[in-house]
């Protein structure tokens, strides 16, 4: 049995506003396994990308705070170290694909200027040999004509190209870790479906670990291996990708596969899940989600205790009272797991 490269836990990050105090992330745990691609999926304002931006200490301080919480990476806590330390680590060890790679890029620097720089910075390599490599990442993303793409700037290329440059980028310092946040979001879906095909091909080459943050249970089901289901805040449910698509356990992971259009039904209506998102500076008392929940919202303990996540069936959890097989008494951490080789 072997450790996990990443392991979340409990992590807690709030942002301090003048209407009071946001918890955009409270108390989540996960892991990510070598080789594995672990998907973060919710809707917007879920606190899907503050995690994210959490594990690379990223936050903005103020007005947000990281307020307790482990991050290890191979057993070594980040929260712990020194600013220098955590520089080393982002963007050598840990890389990210930010949303949109227009605001990412630099648009007054070459996009090989801007490898370069990533390469001299992790891996101390300079002159023509950086150079080289640049070329060579631009080459392997399957960007035409690289040594020429190396001397253009962001503005020149289109979305899908910039997106493949900040892939090159990520992937120039030789990362363990990948943090893709909504990748593709801004691109075609032709487009879509080439980022997406290199991600698997990359990962599949270089044995890369992707933290893949996303809304589209589309990419999840073609890219991920094991699924954490954010709602207000907190991980509802997590488990491996084929489990989660074959059976959905919460009633709010249930009513995101009803909202999909299902193939073949032309008259179908799609299904939506009823209310609103909560606003994060007053959640509801309880479980987060029981004023949508079509299932629990007339139980006491749904609208006075929240469910912490429990184990419900081994290897899967879910922070529902009504979940076959919960006990609300949750007896393993889902980020103190240890994979098989």
């Amino acid at each position: 049995m072997r450790a996990p490269l990443l392991a979340v836990r409990n992590l807690r990050t709030y942002f301090d506003t003048e209407a009071g105090t946001v918890k955009a992330v409270d108390g989540i745990s996960f892991t990510v396994a070598p080789g594995q691609t672990f998907a973060l999926v919710g809707e917007s304002g879920c606190g899907k990308s503050v995690t994210a931006y959490s594990i690379l200490r990223l936050v903005p301080t103020p007005p947000g705070r990281i307020v307790s919480g482990q991050v290890l990476l191979e057993g070594r806590d980040l929260l712990e170290l020194s600013a220098e330390q955590m520089r080393q680590v982002r963007g050598g060890r840990i890389a990210m694909i930010f949303q949109e790679p227009m605001t990412s890029l630099n648009p007054v620097y070459t996009c090989g200027s801007q490898i370069v720089e990533a390469v001299n910075l992790h891996r101390g390599i300079k002159g023509r040999q950086a150079r080289g490599l640049a070329v060579e990442m631009l080459a392997r993303v399957g960007i035409p004509d690289p040594a020429g793409r190396f001397g253009e700037y962001p503005h020149q290329l289109s979305g899908g190209m910039r997106q493949r440059v900040m892939v090159a980028m990520a992937l120039s310092c030789d990362p363990q870790l990948l943090i893709a946040d909504e990748p593709t979001t801004a691109l075609d879906v032709t487009i879509q479906a080439q980022i997406l095909d290199l991600l698997r091909q990359l990962r599949e080459e270089s044995r890369l670990s992707i933290l893949l943050i996303t809304h589209d249970l589309a990419v999840v089901a073609e890219m991920a291996d094991a699924v954490g289901v954010m709602y207000a805040s907190k991980i509802v449910e997590l488990t491996d990708a084929g489990r989660l698509f074959a059976e959905p356990l919460h009633p709010y992971t249930q009513g995101l596969f009803h909202s999909l259009p299902r193939l073949g039904e032309k008259k179908h209506r799609l299904d939506a899940i009823g209310g609103n998102v909560p606003d994060p500076l007053t959640f509801p008392a309880g479980c987060k989600f029981h004023p949508r929940c079509p299932t629990g919202c007339n139980l006491p303990r749904c609208q006075t205790r929240e469910p912490p996540l429990a184990e419900v069936q081994t290897g899967r959890w879910a922070a529902c009272w009504e979940c076959p097989g919960y006990d609300g008494a949750p007896q393993t951490d889902p980020s103190d797991q240890r994979q098989s080789d």
